[in-house]
């Protein structure tokens, strides 16, 4: 009897980061019957006819693949920047229809508003299982944030507020506006590493006692999980957070208290901080990255279709 074997190709530019893809990947090769690839580490050019599978995250637009292949798009966000309603809309109206679409939550999927009756499903974000490994002792700097750190994302509020007062030293982990490193690069309490490999991450953030969710109070940020957050308390640093919808309803499903700022007024009172009670009673386990493919019913989805 030949055993079947489902070929998936995700594609990704070399630019994107995107560390589903690697879960996914590293969850699909340890499943029977399944064999995934990323598209950006070919080392040489693909045919796309020699795979079953092809997954799409979605921007505008779309491929064209042959009738006996499967075509996923994956919407992990909603649309930033200028009129990100207008680019949702955008997105509905001209994307190609898919075999199934998969949406971080159903905020994401109520935005897009596709009126199809395609079949989707729901993704969440994950913890990396490097983040429960360390615990560092040893901390080189008061604070961490890791993610973009960009002018869309109003970051510039939290580092002015670092150069200006004497609050301690902060480190950001990821890529960085040039003007905002410019700006910034020779005050000796912020410190930048610029992009580094996602398994280097947690080895840095757990060097700091506190981690900083600096998330803009605005569509579509506000909606959507906070996958630093996660990694913040998988490490066990206390988390410091800008005051949202998303974050309010995280405390109250997993029993959290974080320490909550104004997104306008980021000012950290060193006092009331170090008397704040913080509360971490996460159960990390529930969002290791096998768990959250798991619970999606992603596979079962694909085992359908084929």
């Amino acid at each position: 009897m030949i055993k079947l074997m489902i070929k998936i190709l995700f594609i990704r530019s070399n630019k994107a980061f995107l560390p589903e893809v690697e879960a996914y990947i590293h969850y699909f090769n340890k499943t029977e019957g399944f064999k995934a690839y990323d598209s950006s580490k070919f080392e040489g050019e693909y045919m796309l006819e020699d795979f079953d599978v092809v997954w799409e995250f979605k921007g505008l637009g779309g491929l064209k693949i042959k009738e006996d292949q499967i075509l996923i798009h994956e919407y992990a966000s909603l649309s930033t920047g200028s009129f990100p309603k207008f680019k949702n809309l955008m997105k509905t109206t001209i994307n190609p229809k898919p075999n199934l679409r998969i949406f971080l939550n159903e905020n994401v999927r109520l935005g897009f508003g596709f009126k199809d009756s395609i079949e989707y499903c729901y993704r969440d974000m994950g913890i990396d299982e490097n983040f429960l490994k360390l615990r560092s002792s040893k901390k080189d700097y008061d604070f961490v944030y890791v993610g973009s750190i960009s002018r869309e994302r109003e970051v510039e509020k939290l580092l002015e507020n670092f150069s200006k007062n004497k609050i301690g030293k902060i480190c950001m982990v990821g890529n960085v506006d040039n003007e905002i490193f410019n700006k910034y690069k020779n005050n000796g309490n912020i410190i930048f590493t610029g992009k580094v490999p996602y398994s280097e991450v947690p080895k840095i953030a757990s060097k700091a006692v506190y981690g900083i969710n600096f998330m803009p109070d605005k569509y579509p940020f506000k909606l959507q999980t906070s996958t630093k957050l996660l990694e913040y308390l998988a490490l066990d640093l206390k988390v410091i957070t800008t005051n949202y919808s998303w974050v309010r309803q995280f405390e109250r499903s997993h029993n959290c208290s974080f320490y909550k700022m104004n997104m306008n007024e980021f000012n950290i009172n060193i006092n009331e901080l170090e008397k704040y009670e913080f509360k971490n009673n996460l159960n990390v386990n529930d969002f290791l990255w096998d768990r959250i493919i798991e619970q999606s019913k992603i596979k079962k989805n694909i085992l359908q279709l084929i």
